[in-house]
């Protein structure tokens, strides 16, 4: 064998190397995608009409983020005066329960978002996740002024 070939050998070596290392990324890629899309289309967020009414507010998402130290309750105002008992006063923040353990999050983040809610606006509420309470895979129950949305989805 001359050196000439073999180094074309190595070459062709080396690109199907490469290339079967990309297909693998991309597939594993696709696969996490997937398995993400697939959990979250399991478990949509629950609407109750009766709570929207009662609270001006549609539980949109909740998230653990902060390594794993903090639980981000998303919504959306639908009725601005209303919605201020989200916003407004501290002692009637929203409580979230764990459906698995029975542990409830009321603490939240030293933060008011302090300007005038929009409609169809989307606003957060932040929550001290004290031991790991909520985790991700677990339903929660949004305790809102007395009403409560139940089997929120935490992602």
């Amino acid at each position: 064998m001359t050196s000439s070939h073999s180094g074309r050998m190595r070459l062709v070596a080396l690109g199907a190397g490469a290339t079967l290392l990309t297909g693998a990324i991309f597939a594993g890629s696709v696969i996490a995608n997937q398995s993400a899309n697939a959990v979250g289309s399991t478990s949509p967020v629950p609407v109750s009409r009766t709570v929207e009414a009662a609270t001006g507010i549609r539980v949109l998402a909740a998230h653990v983020v902060g390594a794993g130290g903090i639980v981000e309750l998303t919504y959306q105002i639908l009725d601005q005066e209303k919605a201020s008992i989200v916003e407004g006063d501290v002692t009637r923040t929203p409580l979230l329960r764990s459906q698995s353990n029975g542990h409830t999050l009321q603490d939240t983040a030293a933060m008011r978002h302090g300007h005038t809610l929009r409609p169809a606006g989307t606003y957060f509420l932040l929550y001290y996740n004290k031991d790991g309470a909520v985790r991700v895979g677990d339903k929660i129950d949004v305790v809102i002024n007395g009403t409560t949305l139940s089997g929120v989805p935490v992602t």
